[in-house]
């Protein structure tokens, strides 16, 4: 049953969920022309989800948990505002969002937040547009949002707006330490700013865990790569002591999530991941499990 606003019928409430994200693989292969690093990079949902709530609304207007959180400086708002512009009608909504993504931690939170109100907003407005729009407009708001349009594991290319679904990667937990250290303001920039030539891969880490994915859907501990690792502890001098924690803790091999400074260890048992979690006192610590296509979505 749906509501007026404005001149728009609409539904009368959506509740999506954003997951996280981790880089099973991250390589920069060189500087572009138009300025942005071409990359390639396996991606992987995660069930560490913020989760957002769209009702009808007299105009446009987001809430938020976490406090210090402003809508202006986050991707919601310009998703909300590609939607409006896809709309000739006025339309509004209110957007509530429960945030358990940490910002700025290399987790993909505010990118998969914008994917939500992209198909939130689509949903509640009953716009129907098309699933090859929506990427489209993924694509305008920053490289990680098309992934989190629906895929589970991915490879995504050039800026990372190419997403390209791969085989449903074998069942894994994660022990994830997000530790409370300052980020420079523009934190990737900062971090791509710090890779050299020398760092720039012709995307052969990539290829080879493509490969592996679909022979069996497995990992085995060499399949991880991350160009920003070096280059990571420059930044956050703080991570070699994290990294070792997690290793105390029982974790066998830590990675860095994206750009940082989130660490994460990867489990083929519940058990031994929420250990490594129980381990590791003092920092914010999830626990998560890896997503195929089919578990992301509403609630």
């Amino acid at each position: 049953m749906g509501e007026a606003v404005g001149s728009v019928q609409t539904v009368s409430a959506v509740t999506l969920f954003a997951p996280a994200k981790i880089n099973l693989t991250l390589e920069v292969l060189g500087r572009r022309q138009d300025g942005y690093h071409e990359i390639r990079s396996v991606m992987q949902a995660v069930s560490l989800c913020d989760c957002l709530s769209f009702s009808p609304g007299e105009s446009l207007s987001f809430g938020c948990d976490l406090p210090g959180w402003k809508a202006e400086k986050s991707l919601v708002s310009r998703a909300a505002a590609l939607l409006l512009s896809e709309s000739s009608r006025r339309v509004g909504a209110s957007v509530e969002i429960k945030k358990n993504i940490p910002l700025a931690s290399g987790l993909g939170g505010d990118a998969s937040d914008a994917a939500a109100v992209l198909r939130g907003l689509n949903v509640l407005w009953r716009l129907n547009l098309a699933p090859g729009r929506l990427r489209e407009l993924a694509a305008q708001l920053g490289s990680d949002v098309p992934f989190f349009l629906g895929s589970g594991t991915a490879l995504t290319q050039g800026r990372g707006e190419k997403v390209i679904p791969l085989p449903v990667l074998a069942k894994h937990w994660l022990a994830i330490m997000t530790p409370k250290i300052t980020r420079p303001p523009e934190k990737t920039a900062v971090l791509y700013a710090r890779l050299s030539v020398a760092d720039y891969t012709p995307g052969g880490h990539t290829d080879a865990l493509v490969v592996h994915l679909g022979h069996d859907g497995d990992l085995t501990a060499d399949s991880l790569y991350n160009v920003f690792e070096r280059v990571a502890d420059d930044v956050f001098p703080e991570l070699a002591s994290c990294r070792q924690a997690m290793l105390a803790a029982g974790a066998e091999r830590v990675y860095l999530a994206g750009a940082g400074p989130s660490l994460f260890s990867l489990h083929t048992s519940r058990a031994v991941a929420e250990e490594v979690c129980r381990g590791l006192v003092g920092q914010p610590v999830f626990l998560a499990e890896t997503l195929g296509s089919g578990e992301l979505g509403g609630e």
